[in-house]
């Protein structure tokens, strides 16, 4: 698409009397032989009519469709009776041409598709001259009569004169040609494709299969591992305090380990030949409004591409932090009640064989009881893991026994206590830490956060994608 590609002019006309002005342009656009006079709805009851009838006898001048306005089709003769001044005033004409090529190639083919872009473009045309929507009326007619360069004419006039100054401001003409440029390139065709692609994208990341079997074939445990290595550092250096959220400048110095991590989900197998055609779709996008609008300032920066690439980015980026904040939120005992109810049965408690005091053991057994319970387990696998704690151990108890003389009513623990239970079976702290960090990606909130995210993107694509057409709309203009 270049700019040659659109065609665009606009003046305003002073007549004797205004409402003659405006006759004499509905007569030349409704000429017979330039104009296209089917309706624009190719259900419309005429149209249907005249399949059946001696088209000679009853299409005339005063039922063809020629004309039409934001309602559809008008007639002629009706849409005169309705323009009440007479006196010398004021009305703006115009045209808008393509080549037939383009047009063909952007959806401009029938006159409904025409009905369609006029509709976008000359209300927002309207705006940009000063004019009131409710105080105006316009109209537009399609001429096929030079093949080459299918064009729109349009004719806009206030209904009571309020415009003192009729010239036309030299930001319409390249706010219009934005507009139309814009509807073109972000034609309903493109957006559903993307839109899809976008779609295969998430719907192929089910990152809810971090937490299945080891050997499973949509995440390896060596994939598994990186990512969860990432992550767990992303949140041992993020700070405890200070705005949480992607875009916010708390997170500069941390960016680009978020962009890491979720660069590193887009690299899977599993999506990254999607993600590689949806980048590739922005960059056709991309290039389309660069050689629209030339090299501008946004356009040199490829500003539409990396704010597509962003959001993404943004979207899932919020997840993570959001994760962190509910992890941070909880309490301390919360977290390791939930790390050792997911761990515990992978942990292998041993304590010293050398205790020549009995009660010292069974000091121990009491601690591990509680960490079970702690644990929220169930008395077959209290059973089981102290079994496997005496054996490892080489203590000479009977198991049922043992459990029945260490139960407690009181199985409160404090953290210290916690760590020292946990030492005495054979977790000191730093063991003990490098087992949550190997096992982080368990955690049922690291499991869900991009899940989240990537059913949060597939429900809201459709709400996004008319705010980025919006911004785009603007952003065009503003930073060229």
């Amino acid at each position: 698409m270049s700019k040659s590609d659109i065609v665009f002019k606009i003046e305003y006309r002073k007549p004797f009397n205004k409402k003659g002005g405006i006759k004499g342009w509905m007569n030349y656009v409704s000429q017979k032989q330039k104009a296209d006079s089917s309706s624009i709805d190719e259900y419309n009851i005429l149209k249907d009519y005249a399949l059946f009838t001696d088209k000679e006898t009853y299409l005339d001048e005063s039922y063809d469709t020629f004309l039409w306005s934001s309602n559809g089709d008008v007639l002629k003769k009706d849409e005169l009776d309705k323009v009440t001044d007479t006196s010398k005033g004021v009305f703006w004409r115009g045209f808008l041409s393509f080549p037939s090529e383009f047009a063909i190639e952007h959806g401009l083919i029938t006159k409904s598709d025409y009905y369609s872009l006029s509709n976008q473009v000359i209300p927002q045309l309207i705006l940009d001259m000063g004019l009131n929507l409710n105080n105006v009326s316009w109209y537009c007619a399609l001429h096929r009569d030079t093949s080459k360069h299918p064009h729109i004419h349009f004719c806009i006039f206030e209904k009571n004169p309020t415009k003192s100054n009729p010239t036309i401001p030299k930001y319409c003409f390249k706010n219009f040609k934005s507009n139309v440029a814009n509807y073109l390139v972000d034609y309903q065709k493109f957006y559903e494709l993307r839109d899809q692609t976008f779609s295969d994208i998430t719907g192929k990341v089910k990152l809810e299969e971090l937490n299945k079997i080891k050997n499973q074939r949509l995440f390896s445990d060596k994939y598994r591992r990186e990512l969860n290595r990432m992550l767990l550092k992303l949140y041992n250096e993020l700070p405890s305090k200070g705005r949480l959220q992607y875009n916010s400048k708390n997170m500069n110095l941390y960016r680009k380990d978020i962009d890491a991590i979720i660069e590193y989900i887009l690299s899977h197998d599993s999506v990254k030949y999607d993600y590689a055609k949806y980048l590739q779709m922005l960059d056709k996008h991309q290039k389309e409004l660069n050689a629209l609008y030339g090299m501008s300032e946004s356009n040199r920066k490829s500003k539409y591409y990396n704010d597509q690439k962003k959001k993404l980015y943004s979207k899932i980026g919020n997840e993570m932090l959001d994760n962190f904040k509910r992890y941070q939120s909880m309490d301390f005992m919360a977290h390791e009640k939930s790390f050792l109810h997911k761990n515990i049965s992978d942990m292998n408690f041993r304590s010293k064989s050398n205790y020549k005091k009995e009660d010292t053991k069974k000091d121990i057994a009491k601690d591990l009881y509680k960490i079970c319970v702690l644990a929220d387990l169930n008395d077959a696998q209290i059973r089981k893991i102290f079994k496997r704690w005496l054996r490892n151990s080489h203590y000479d108890f009977d198991v049922d026994s043992l459990i029945s003389s260490v139960t407690t009513l009181d199985t409160n623990m404090s953290v210290s206590e916690l760590y020292s239970a946990l030492k005495k079976l054979g977790y000191d702290s730093t063991r003990y830490n490098k087992l949550k960090s190997t096992n982080f990606y368990k955690e049922l909130n690291y499991k869900r956060f991009i899940n989240k995210a990537i059913n949060h993107l597939y429900y809201e694509i459709d709400r996004e994608e008319k705010e980025i057409v919006e911004q785009m709309q603007y952003e065009l203009e503003v930073n060229k």
